[in-house]
């Protein structure tokens, strides 16, 4: 008989689910003390709602199932953000800023080869109503404090900003064939391609080296400065790059500007997003562990019009990352009670009692040697061990710290 799992999709075990647990519960204390509440959102909803947002690209990669109650079209969930977006829309009573934190599965068709599942974890945040470029900055620092508060030092957050080239196309008078041209030259960073393609254009030399050196703008906020003060006579280039330079101002004061980095020569020109984007990496990890921005007009989509902000991590790129790492981070638990006389009465009772104190108890309830259930306690986990035997017709209960370690109770007082 076959057992094996489909592929595209992944088991952990006890010792990965642990640490799976982890990096989602640092994560989401993260998100609460920052004011974000936690929002549990379907794992199928209706095709035709979200599919008017989705490119061509990602509506071919969705799980489609058959509602045999109604016959419409479902779709496991892609994407939280634009169920949150749904999910605001719908509200008859709105109080802003909404914010909301999410933790859960995703699922998009792949060819599954490697990392690419069709089912992947992801945990994030959406703030929503705030158009202000303080609601951005605080995204950022809510991403940069989770990654602290894992353990995690050696990462950098690439910055850009959608409206810039909105605003390039707007200037140069770009056809959309054009612009995505245009997009692919400073994406591939094709110098020789962007010297042509602006070669014709009426426009003065300042712009034109502007946008042929776009493909090598990437660095510290002195490049955006740098970059402002010589483009003040491109009043919508400059109130760009000036939002980048009120962003990390913002971020200076949570003291959370080290790991800023800012990347012109990567568009990223995603399906929703109007302003910031930004993508998350770690030093020596191939993958982008997170990545958002700002999406303004979702929500208009879904009959709603307020601005918005929020991120994701990929939680699953942040567990191999973590998992390659020497971390002391093993399933614990508190009492494992090993009991060899007839009546159990006295385990079932210190059992109880440990329980109704907060601790984590489990009784051994298996027929063998003593040692080798203290050998299977400590194996998995457990802090201690408790003994329970018969010595001269009375039970004496004893505590072992680890094998040659132990300490008897008075039976009078354990109660107490």
């Amino acid at each position: 008989m076959k057992i094996d799992l489909p592929k595209g999709v992944r088991c952990f075990n006890v010792e990965d689910s642990f640490l799976l647990d982890h990096i989602e519960k640092t994560i989401e204390n993260t998100f609460k003390v920052w004011g974000y509440d936690k929002i549990t959102l379907p794992t199928i909803e209706y095709y035709d709602v979200h599919s008017h947002i989705f490119s061509p690209d990602i509506r071919k990669n969705l799980f489609r199932i058959i509602d045999r109650f109604e016959g419409e079209i479902l779709i496991l969930r892609v994407d939280f953000t634009t169920q949150i977006a749904r999910y605001v829309a719908s509200l008859k009573d709105k109080d802003f800023p909404i914010r909301l934190y999410y933790c859960g599965d995703v699922f998009r068709y792949t060819v599954p080869k490697g990392d690419k599942l069709y089912e992947r974890k992801q945990i994030g945040i959406e703030l929503i109503g705030v158009s202000q470029l303080e609601a951005d900055a605080e995204v950022l620092a809510v991403a940069t404090s989770s990654l602290k508060n894992l353990g995690i030092e050696n990462f950098q957050i690439d910055i850009n900003n959608i409206k810039l080239f909105q605003v390039l196309k707007q200037l140069l008078n770009l056809s959309q064939n054009e612009y995505q041209e245009f997009l692919s030259c400073i994406k591939n960073r094709e110098i020789y391609k962007l010297e042509s393609f602006v070669q014709h254009l009426n426009i003065d030399k300042k712009l034109k080296s502007f946008i042929i050196s776009l493909p090598t703008l990437n660095g510290s906020i002195d490049m955006i400065k740098a970059q402002a003060d010589q483009l003040k006579d491109y009043p919508a280039i400059y109130q760009v790059l000036q939002e980048f330079i009120k962003i990390y101002t913002i971020l200076q004061e949570y003291d959370l500007h080290k790991h800023v980095f800012f990347d012109l020569s990567e568009p990223r020109e995603f399906d929703y997003y109007t302003g910031m984007v930004f993508e998350i990496f770690i030093k020596d990890f191939p993958k982008p562990v997170g990545y958002g921005g700002r999406y303004d007009r979702l929500l208009s989509m879904y009959n709603d019009d307020y601005p918005a902000t929020g991120f994701a991590f990929d939680t699953l790129y942040l567990f191999d990352y973590l998992k390659k790492l020497t971390l002391d981070l093993k399933p614990q638990k508190d009492y494992y009670i090993i009991d060899t006389t007839e009546d159990k009465t006295l385990a079932y009772q210190i059992a109880k009692y440990l329980r109704e104190k907060g601790f984590s108890v489990a009784r051994d309830i298996v027929k063998r040697e003593v040692e080798k259930s203290m050998d299977f306690a400590f194996k998995n986990g457990f802090k201690k061990v408790i003994v329970i035997t018969l010595e001269n017709s009375d039970k004496k209960v004893y505590i072992f710290n680890n094998k040659k370690e132990k300490e008897e109770l008075n039976l009078e007082g354990i109660f107490k």
